[in-house]
C-alpha cells in the first residue's frame, strides 16, 4: 500500500475513534440525559454532580463507564439513611427489651442491674457510656429471629421523642431516591453500618429497598442448637473488634464483594475507612459525606470530619442546601 494511503488510512481510524468518543459524551448544549424525574428531592450543585457521576459511570461508551460486576455502592445507616438523634435506632430496640426483661424477673447480673436502673431513671447518658453492654445484655439468649422481629416492630411503632414522628418516618427521603436510581443503572447498593446487622435486616427491603442480604453490620456471637429437628441460634455475647465501624467497615466490605465500592455515602468518622476504600478503587468513584445542618432533622456538625472529607476531595452533601424534602 503506498505511505499517502496508509497516512490517510491512519487519519480515518483516528477521526472514528474521535467521534466514537464524542457520541459518549453530551455534546455542549445538548440535553442531559436525565430528567426532572431521576432525583426529585434533590436539588443544587450535588443533585447534578449524583446525576452527573451515575449515567457516566452506567453508559455504554463513557470514557468513565464501569462494568455492572463492579458497580458497588456502599452507604451507611444511622445518620445516613435514617435519623439517629437523639438515640441510635439500635437503642430504642435495645431499650425495649430492657423493659421487657427488667420488668418480668430480677436482673441476673449487676452490669444488667445497673443498666436497669438507668432505664427506669431514663439516664440515656449512662446508658451511651455503657453503649456496648446496653446493645449485648438486654439482648442475650434471643433468637436470632426474635430479635429480627423485635427490631422491625420497634422501628414500626416507635416515636421519636424530639420530633414526634415514628422512627419509620425518619428515613431520609432523598437516599431512598438515590438507591433507586443506582438500581436502576446497575449498581449493588449495600448498607454498611456499626448497627446490628439482623437488625437492619428486618427493616432494609421495606423501608430502604436493599435486600436483607446486602446488610454489613455488627455481628454478635451464636450458640447453636438443635431442637426438635431444627436448628435454633441464639444471641451471645460480642467479640471484641467485631464493632463495625472505622477499619472493620472497609474490612468486612471487601470480604464480602471482593471489590471496593465506587460510591460511598457517610456522615461520621467511622465511615472514613470505608469511604477511603472507594477513594482508593481504580475506576471513577465518589465519595459523599452529609452534612447535618438543618433544624427541619437535627443540627450537629462534625467540623473536624468536614474539614477531613474536603480535604480528600469528598463531596459534601448539604442537608439544609441540597435536600428539597428530608423525610
Amino acid at each position: 500500500m503506498p505511505r499517502r494511503a496508509l497516512h490517510r488510512g491512519t487519519i480515518i481510524i483516528a477521526l472514528l475513534g474521535l467521534l466514537a468518543l464524542g457520541a459518549a459524551l453530551p455534546a455542549p448544549g445538548a440535553p442531559t440525559p436525565w430528567t426532572d424525574k431521576d432525583l426529585p428531592s434533590w436539588q443544587g450543585p450535588t443533585r447534578r454532580v449524583l446525576l452527573e457521576y451515575i449515567y457516566a459511570v452506567s453508559t455504554p461508551g463513557h470514557r468513565d463507564f464501569i462494568p455492572v460486576p463492579e458497580r458497588i455502592a456502599a452507604f451507611d445507616l444511622d445518620g445516613t439513611l435514617i435519623s439517629e438523634r437523639p438515640r441510635l435506632w439500635v437503642m430504642e430496640v435495645a431499650l425495649a427489651r430492657l423493659a421487657r426483661v427488667c420488668g418480668r424477673r430480677n436482673a441476673r447480673s449487676q452490669d444488667l442491674a445497673g443498666l436497669c436502673a438507668a432505664a427506669a431513671r431514663r439516664d440515656y447518658g449512662y446508658l451511651r457510656r455503657h453503649i456496648g453492654q446496653s446493645l449485648s445484655l438486654p439482648l442475650l439468649g434471643m433468637t436470632r429471629t426474635a430479635y429480627r422481629a423485635l427490631a422491625r416492630q420497634v422501628f414500626e411503632t416507635a416515636v421519636n421523642p424530639v420530633k414526634k414522628l415514628p422512627l419509620r418516618r425518619m428515613v431520609y427521603r432523598p437516599q431512598v431516591e438515590l438507591i433507586d436510581l443506582l438500581h436502576r443503572r446497575g449498581f449493588r447498593v449495600y448498607i454498611v453500618s456499626g448497627s446490628d446487622q439482623f437488625a437492619m435486616m428486618a427493616i432494609s427491603r421495606k423501608y430502604l429497598h436493599v435486600a436483607p442480604e446486602r446488610c454489613i453490620g455488627t455481628t454478635f456471637q451464636v450458640r447453636l442448637e438443635l431442637a426438635g429437628g431444627r436448628l435454633r441460634f441464639y444471641r451471645t455475647g460480642l467479640r471484641k473488634g467485631d464493632v463495625n465501624l472505622r477499619r472493620v467497615k472497609a474490612k468486612k466490605l471487601m470480604v464480602r464483594t471482593g471489590l471496593p465500592p465506587v460510591l460511598a455515602f457517610g456522615n461520621s468518622p467511622g465511615d472514613t475507612w470505608m469511604l477511603r476504600f472507594a477513594a482508593s478503587a481504580p475506576r471513577r468513584s465518589l465519595c459523599l459525606v452529609l452534612d447535618h445542618d438543618d433544624p427541619r432533622e437535627f443540627v450537629y456538625r462534625r467540623r473536624r470530619f468536614l474539614t477531613l472529607a474536603r480535604r480528600q476531595g469528598w463531596q459534601v452533601v448539604s442537608i439544609k442546601r441540597d435536600f428539597k424534602v428530608v423525610f
